[in-house]
């Protein structure tokens, strides 16, 4: 798996590069009809184009390499390269797009930026181990990086529904004592319930709430809960979570569908 991929499970979506309009004369340097690898000379051979703001834009299958890793790793060991998933060409087309769009609302991205999110999503903010694990350059990273933070931006202005933290599972007990209740265990669960529950009273706020349904058979009192009634509130929780998801991923989804919605795309092959 590239770093574009997963990139992709965390956006929906691939940060492209953008590629020069296409010029006069600019056309494959071979027909790729019944091709499924090129040599060097041909890697500017268009792989598809995609017409966006009135120009027509080729992506070549250089491009499309590039997209992901670099020459160096991309080429077998004849010299020879496989000609990219045309998948790439529908990624770039779609990127340019909407980092067009993020542009024209003002959005930008930093070195700060691009820092933060590869920890997020990656684990790490050093580019370079990035890189070395993911046969890329530094600075492709770097370009992945500050172009999904963008995008990342873009998704959470457009998006109104907010998105929430993902709930963290208990802490399993020692062995032997799972059905012990604990203070641990009350602490963790009220912090999930929040105002459903009434500390100076010691007791459930109300009888309608998503916890008191789930939790109506386990005992919890402010200084004591069990590790099942932990699991059960995480099971809340995370339900609750797994829904705000849903539909953040869902409005992103049709604002991007609608933003894409006119942008003709030209595919000289469909190899996968």
């Amino acid at each position: 798996m590239v770093v574009a991929a997963v990139v992709c499970l965390v956006l929906g979506l691939v940060a492209g590069v953008l590629v020069a309009p296409l010029l006069p004369g600019r056309a494959a340097n071979a027909s790729l009809a019944g091709r499924t690898s090129v040599e060097e000379a041909e890697l500017d051979s268009v792989l598809g184009t995609y017409t966006f703001d009135g120009d027509r834009i080729p992506v070549t299958i250089r491009d499309a390499i590039l997209e992901s890793t670099t020459l160096e790793a991309a080429r077998n060991s004849d010299g020879s390269y496989d000609v990219p998933s045309v998948d790439t060409v529908l990624s770039i087309a779609r990127n340019h797009v909407l980092e067009a769009d993020a542009e024209a609302k003002g959005i930008t991205a930093s070195e700060e930026d691009a820092v933060a999110y590869a920890q997020e999503t990656l684990g790490t903010s050093d580019f370079a181990q990035i890189a070395a694990g993911y046969s890329m350059d530094v600075e492709q990273v770097r370009e992945l990086m500050t172009r999904s933070a963008l995008l990342a931006k873009l998704r959470d202005q457009v998006v109104t529904t907010k998105p929430v933290a993902e709930p963290v599972a208990p802490e399993a007990p020692e062995a032997g004592k799972e059905n012990e209740p604990s203070a641990r265990y009350a602490s963790y669960v009220l912090g999930l319930v929040g105002d459903e529950w009434d500390a100076n009273a010691n007791t459930w706020a109300r009888e309608d709430g998503p916890y008191r349904a789930q939790l109506k058979d386990y005992t919890i009192s402010n200084d004591a809960a069990t590790y099942a009634a932990a699991q059960a509130a995480y099971y809340v929780a995370y339900t609750q979570y797994s829904q705000v998801q849903q539909q953040v991923s869902t409005e992103w989804t049709d604002y991007v569908n609608q933003l894409l919605s006119d942008v003709p795309v030209e595919l000289v092959t469909l190899v996968a």
